[in-house]
């Protein structure tokens, strides 16, 4: 068993922090609070981060943002997505044409990461960056799990814990299936859907701070994913997603339709899920991949 680095620990998790809410900056007892860090401890760790390029820190105000090193770093990371390079012409096509906003994402570890976005932000949107993460729990990220072995699809719908009910595992299955068989996901909004769009713009309640994690779990299955598309009735979609594929059949990307405004009908989730469909197999075959059998 590999030896903890509890100092890399902590230095990922400030950076994660301050990636997943972009343009804002944290002092010092902020993140020692969101981090349950000690305050000394964590005063080293910053500064540490600072002298190495990867911290910047607002001498005025007392607080420390993501320093510029960072994006040479992603640029270099994003070489080793080809698919995210590939799909950046087909994202901005989508969105002017389709008036949405598209973004690209890849699941790494337990968590899916986004890498490239296309669009215009709106007011009381969702607010979408490079480098934004949010946990690999379910319901999010079925685009990423459906054409994977049973035993990787057990071991996503397992992150619920024991408390899940075996009625609640089944529609998890069904949603991956559904997915599967469509060759894309519908994500619907919802009253607990709320939540996750409050963590990701960084959205405050009362008191508190709502974090990702805490916004992916209060999302419920049967309010956000569509098993049964009915082209008749009217739905308020979240988010449509389709798989870009590698070179061994693995989902490498996934690309999603956001920024709706109001209700469609299923029709029209269907013309704009094969409009999706259509400019992720164009770079999945420009990237050498292919579909599973």
């Amino acid at each position: 068993m590999a030896r903890r680095a509890p100092a890399v620990e902590r230095s990922a998790a400030i950076l994660n922090l301050l990636a997943a809410h972009p343009g804002k900056k944290f002092t010092l007892s902020e993140i020692a609070r969101d981090l349950d860090i000690n305050k000394a401890t964590l005063h080293a760790i910053l500064n540490a981060l600072m002298q190495a390029g990867y911290l910047v820190r607002d001498h005025t105000a007392k607080s420390y943002g993501l320093g510029a090193v960072l994006i040479a770093l992603g640029n270099a990371a994003l070489g080793g997505y080809p698919a995210a390079d590939a799909a950046v012409p087909e994202m901005h096509a989508l969105s002017e044409e389709l008036r949405l906003d598209v973004v690209a994402s890849a699941a790494i570890h337990d968590e899916i990461v986004i890498l490239e976005y296309s669009g215009t932000p709106r007011p009381f949107g969702v607010y979408v960056q490079a480098g934004q993460r949010i946990p690999l729990t379910p319901p999010i990220g079925s685009v990423f799990i459906a054409w994977s072995d049973p035993e990787a699809i057990e071991r996503w719908i397992g992150k619920l814990g024991a408390s899940v009910t075996k009625d609640e595992v089944a529609s998890y299955r069904k949603a991956v299936e559904a997915v599967r068989i469509r060759g894309y996901s519908v994500g619907l909004e919802g009253g607990s859907q709320r939540d996750l769009v409050d963590a990701l713009s960084g959205t405050k309640k009362k008191g508190e701070r709502r974090t990702l994690e805490e916004g992916v779990r209060a999302v419920r299955t049967e309010e956000y994913a569509v098993t049964e598309l009915d082209p008749n009735a009217s739905y308020r979609p979240n988010q449509i997603g389709a798989p870009v594929f590698g070179p061994n059949g693995e989902v490498a990307l996934g690309l999603f339709l956001i920024g709706f405004q109001g209700a469609i009908s299923g029709s029209q989730v269907e013309f704009l899920a094969s409009r999706l469909r259509a400019s992720a197999d164009r770079v999945t075959k420009a990237t050498h991949g292919r579909e599973p059998e």
